[in-house]
């Protein structure tokens, strides 16, 4: 809870402890009414109304109500032995214990504090590919159009504004949170409290002054979701010195705002070719072709061709590349067709074109969920009809899964054998490698997340990406990537599967 709503609530229940004594003076009543009555001002004004408080909100009116009421009429007997008192009072409490629990479980944070000593400004550019017919619309005279966000390092910051993490316009917000609230099956109303998160990023900050420029490292998404939520972990490497690009893929988010205010939603489905052993996977083509452009977007900007603050600051001979899900697997699959990529992670990314010959000799890192690992022990060709009801999949998927995986595990391993990097992490799920983590731990629940904490879960992948990212484009650090840590119990070096 923010510390205006903590004080609301623990003011509320003196309020409603008042109401349960009639042995208490007028006095007191009137003092800690007065006090309810500042402390729901203040938080309605600093911090801002929201949904999870509404309870206490009402329990606050009404009971500072009932007090001036007692004030004025002198009671003539004991009425806190009345039944429908206590049951009033009781339900009051409970509404009370009702709003705590959604106030904590449904947060309002701000991203993970910065581990590097630069402060991080923040920058989105418009881009679109002439050369390009979007494939995810029906309008043939559609070009590619993207969305991409930079982290860096940011110099001066004063006079600049705080980056909200998310859209700050209330027509385009609405439009924004209600594309991330459908798949959820939720009201949009209950993720109006998003409005509320800050990063620790500065908008159109000026770059950091440095005598050589920043490596730069390509951020992709996981399929239906987008790029606010890696923000801290693009945050965290631009405290370090890297400049972060992050893609939205157009269509493939649940939500991209572009500049002129239109909102583009998830439209995929359709042209869906999830094959993971074709090599002419559509969506995989146009992801890497996405990288492939912003790339050469960046050479525009850090030559001048594009006019920008990064005009000589981006070091193009130490570029990475990384992601999340089918942005881990898009990573791999750029890693290896786009030479200028010298280092790439894929988070938790099931691999594509599997029955491609893949030889890549540079250094790519594969970060696992604990979940992936079970799965793989777990399916067996052997597993009964029960096992395939829990699994909901028919036997001949059962079989193309275990097959997959063994074609999977091969690129793996072939990598690992040539320098690769090969980890998992106890306690996590699939979404303990983006920010989803951190917004509620009803996700657990859900089986979204797995047991590790949210926070603990992003610390973590922070700093194995971070110090693989250093070894790899800046020649430093590498320690975490030798072996077993004392300091992170719950990360494994597995043996070659």
């Amino acid at each position: 809870m923010r510390s205006l709503e903590l004080m609301l609530t623990i003011i509320c229940m003196l309020l409603l402890v008042h109401l349960f004594s009639y042995k208490l003076t007028k006095l007191t009543g009137a003092v800690v009414s007065a006090a309810s009555g500042v402390a729901l001002f203040m938080q309605l004004i600093i911090e801002g109304y929201r949904w999870q408080m509404l309870f206490v909100y009402c329990v606050t009116v009404i009971s500072i109500n009932v007090v001036m009421l007692r004030r004025r009429n002198t009671p003539t007997r004991d009425k806190t032995k009345s039944p429908l008192a206590y049951i009033c009072y009781s339900l009051m409490g409970g509404l009370i214990v009702i709003s705590i629990g959604l106030s904590v479980y449904l947060p309002v944070f701000n991203l993970p504090t910065l581990t590097g000593a630069d402060k991080v400004g923040t920058q989105s550019f418009y881009f679109k590919d002439e050369s390009r017919d979007e494939t995810f619309t029906d309008d043939p005279a559609d070009k590619r159009e993207l969305m991409v966000q930079i982290w860096y390092p940011a110099g001066q910051t004063k006079g600049s504004k705080e980056s909200p993490l998310f859209p700050e316009d209330k027509k385009v917000f609405k439009k924004f949170i209600a594309a991330y609230a459908e798949p959820l099956n939720l009201p949009p109303f209950v993720l109006d409290y998003w409005k509320y998160m800050k990063s620790n990023s500065y908008e159109d900050a000026k770059v950091k002054a440095s005598e050589t420029p920043y490596p730069v490292i390509i951020l992709n998404h996981g399929m239906g979701t987008g790029r606010l939520l890696h923000a801290s972990q693009a945050e965290n490497l631009a405290s370090h010195g890297y400049v972060v690009v992050a893609i939205d893929h157009t269509y493939n988010t649940a939500a991209t705002v572009f500049p002129d205010g239109h909102v583009t939603s998830f439209n995929t489905d359709e042209k869906m070719d999830m094959d993971r052993n074709t090599s002419s996977n559509l969506l995989l083509e146009v992801w890497t072709q996405d990288v492939e452009f912003v790339l050469k977007q960046m050479k525009e900007l850090n030559s001048g061709g594009i006019q920008s603050r990064f005009n000589g600051k981006l070091d193009m001979g130490n570029i990475g590349v990384m992601g999340h899900s089918f942005g881990g697997a898009t990573a791999f699959n750029a890693y290896d067709s786009i030479s200028e990529l010298k280092a790439g992670v894929d988070l938790d990314g099931s691999l594509f074109n599997l029955d491609s010959k893949y030889e890549i000799t540079k250094p790519f890192m594969f970060i696992q969920s604990e979940d992936f690992i079970k799965i793989q022990e777990n399916s067996s060709k052997e597993s009964s009809d029960q096992d395939l009801t829990k699994m909901n999949l028919t036997r001949e998927e059962l079989n193309k899964l275990i097959d997959n995986m063994h074609k999977e595990n091969d690129i793996i391993n072939q990598v690992v054998q040539h320098g690769g990097t090969l980890i998992d992490i106890k306690g996590t799920a699939h979404y303990n490698f983006t920010d989803f983590q951190l917004y509620s731990s009803l996700l657990n629940l859900m089986g979204m997340t797995g047991e590790i904490e949210g926070s603990r879960g992003a610390y973590i992948v922070n700093q194995y990406v971070l110090d693989f990212f250093d070894k790899h484009l800046k020649g430093t650090g590498g320690q975490l990537l030798e072996g077993p840590s004392p300091d992170f119990p719950e990360v494994e070096f597995p043996q070659i599967r």
